[in-house]
């Protein structure tokens, strides 16, 4: 089998064209592939130069490396699944979700002239990834240069992000703990139990929820839904279903570099917790430095 990391998938559903790729997208990220792949036999489809000393490295931690092939022909999508392009450009919809599941007052803005002053506030595009033109709106000035449609909430103190990610075929799942900056972004996480959670979590009850909204034909595979937990007038408050993404994510990654790597916490672009003990994991030309540091 033959893979293109196509990390260009939400960009490709926010433009409502399947076809659509940049293989600008694929420079900085495209490595996660080494850390989630399983197999030697199957090939990663690359225009990026991974040199050997990088690969060793990988494959002296435990990783498997693929074949690399720089010919990006006869591929499947890897990181998410564009076939049945209007299913899943619905069901990673943050939109699609604010029509049923609103608990932050979420609004769906079409236009500039459909934002709310009332400040602060929180934005996000109907279509993203990681985070990325997450926005916090301070003033009418804010509103310049976002993108529509997108999702406007009311503005919360952020205590603790996770993301659950839900096999429906065996009813399992793991949970991962996400690091965001102050605009959402992502920065890195790792695995935690359910019980680690500071707020009681009914997973059974927004597994159900999800069921009920999204195509019976997604129902025999993962899905992934993000959380976050706040403070309100010193209480501690759960918001459930921030978003679904039906594709690969970056919990993902987190939870089978775990696997190789044993418990601790992988880091994207955030330098705070690197030192000499940190494991490398992304090659020298990305912008941003992935590393693992072990429990």
């Amino acid at each position: 089998m033959r893979f293109r990391v196509n990390l260009d998938f939400d960009a490709a559903l926010s433009r409502n064209n399947k076809n659509f790729k940049n293989e600008k997208f694929l420079k900085e990220l495209e490595y996660i592939f080494f850390l989630v792949n399983n197999r030697s036999d199957v090939t990663l489809c690359s225009q990026n130069k991974y040199s050997n000393k990088y690969l060793s490295h990988l494959h002296d931690l435990g990783f498997t490396i693929p074949n690399i092939d720089d010919n990006i022909t006869n591929y499947i999508n890897w990181w998410g699944d564009l076939e049945n392009f209007e299913q899943v450009k619905e069901t990673n919809s943050k939109c699609a979700l604010a029509k049923w599941h609103r608990p932050l007052a979420d609004k769906i803005i079409r236009s500039k002239e459909d934002l709310e002053e009332s400040f602060p506030t929180f934005y996000r595009p109907d279509q993203t990834f990681s985070g990325i033109g997450n926005k916090v709106l301070n003033s009418v000035k804010d509103f310049e240069r976002l993108g529509f449609p997108g999702v406007q909430s009311r503005y919360v103190k952020v205590v603790k992000t996770f993301g659950v990610t839900y096999d429906f075929k065996n009813n399992d799942y793991f949970i991962v703990e996400n690091f965001v900056s102050d605009k959402g972004e992502f920065k890195g996480g790792r695995l935690i139990q359910i019980n680690e959670l500071p707020i009681s979590f009914d997973l059974e009850k927004y597994i159900n929820d999800i069921k009920e909204h999204i195509p019976e034909a997604l129902l025999n595979n993962k899905i992934q839904f993000d959380n976050m937990i706040y403070l309100e007038n010193s209480e501690t408050k759960i918001c459930p279903i921030v978003e679904i993404n039906y594709r690969r994510t970056m919990g993902e990654v987190i939870m089978n570099v775990t696997k190789v790597l044993g418990d601790g916490t992988l880091y994207f672009g955030d330098k705070t917790a690197l030192n000499s003990n940190s494991l490398i994991l992304s090659p020298d030309f990305v912008k941003n430095i992935c590393y693992f540091n072990r429990a």
